[in-house]
């Protein structure tokens, strides 16, 4: 079975989840556990299962500490030690695409790794590789019949990453070859080196580095023809995506706000537009419809004054 046709549900999840627990959350209908996003355990609480912008308790499931860490062990196959730079990043890779996100007590020891003692919560988030979202997008998104610099954005939870993540799967399909930088794991949600998302034959994936590092090294040594990254924002990162532009190398990167108003008061998207390393923006709906496009919007620059064009969707 491969990863998409695997991501159907919780189900995926449950070689880590003890037998008892998953007979309980089998109670709960067939449509949520199919569409749930999140499987959650709390310490001296229960489970829970999120749907879009819902929680649903899990009746009859009371976590402990040592049920945590029980969890904890089957997450990380034993080898807790295997994941400590993912764990300080607050999530374990799983196969399929799907993360552990995790709580606990934050600890730095003497060599300056951190740890997470006293497990206070786990939460599975069940990955989402939907495939054609970005199909009619991509058209929208050229310039003179090639892909132009691109910014998605949206609240969190808003889909961002998994329109995203099908975008580059197109750009692949198109004959675009694409540098992913991908911080977090979000984006391609490699595993032991093979990317679990289907990003096309034609990505190259960065995995764990530094959003700014990885663009440096992306441009130096891959030479892409489209640099992706994940949740851009910090001078840096700017500095890095303006380096892209100036070396003709059109990004596609995403940001968290919830209008246009908002996003542009902030200072390093309004230096990109200004500087036209951004024409395109993709605002999305939001969390009540995931990867849902509300409006594409072109930036054109003429005589240092912004003109605004948009088109919905």
């Amino acid at each position: 079975m491969n990863s998409r046709e695997g991501q159907k549900g919780v189900r995926q999840l449950f070689p880590y989840i003890k037998e008892e627990w998953r007979g309980l959350i089998l109670k709960k209908p067939g449509e949520l556990l199919k569409n749930a996003t999140e499987l959650r355990f709390r310490a001296g609480q229960g489970c829970t299962l999120t749907c879009g912008e819902k929680n649903y308790i899990v009746e009859g499931i009371q976590a402990t500490s040592a049920d945590l860490e029980e969890l904890m062990e089957a997450i990380c196959r034993g080898a807790a030690y295997q994941f400590e730079n993912q764990i300080e990043n607050g999530y374990i890779p799983l196969p399929g695409g799907h993360r552990a996100g995790i709580c606990g007590t934050f600890v730095r020891d003497e060599q300056g790794l951190v740890r997470v003692r006293n497990v206070s919560s786990v939460n599975l988030r069940v990955c989402r590789d939907i495939r054609g979202i970005a199909e009619a997008l991509f058209p929208k998104l050229l310039c003179d019949d090639r892909f132009c610099s691109t910014l998605i954005v949206s609240e969190p939870c808003g889909g961002k990453t998994t329109l995203l993540t099908d975008l580059v799967r197109v750009l692949s399909e198109k004959g675009y070859r694409s540098a992913v930088v991908d911080e977090r794991g979000e984006i391609a949600a490699v595993y032991s080196g093979v990317p679990q998302k289907d990003l096309g034959a034609l990505a190259d994936v960065l995995d764990g580095y530094p959003k700014p590092y990885g663009m440096m090294i992306a441009l130096r040594t891959l030479s892409p023809q489209v640099l992706v990254c994940d949740e851009i924002g910090t001078e840096e990162e700017t500095e890095r995506m303006l380096e892209a532009m100036n070396a003709g190398v059109p990004v596609l990167v995403t940001a968290h706000a919830r209008d246009e108003e908002e996003l542009f008061n902030r200072p390093q998207i309004r230096r990109l537009t200004d500087a036209g390393a951004i024409s395109k923006v993709v605002m999305l709906k939001g969390a009540k419809s995931p990867g849902k496009i509300r409006k594409v919007m072109t930036v054109n620059h003429y005589d240092d004054e912004d003109f605004w064009s948009s088109s919905d969707c």
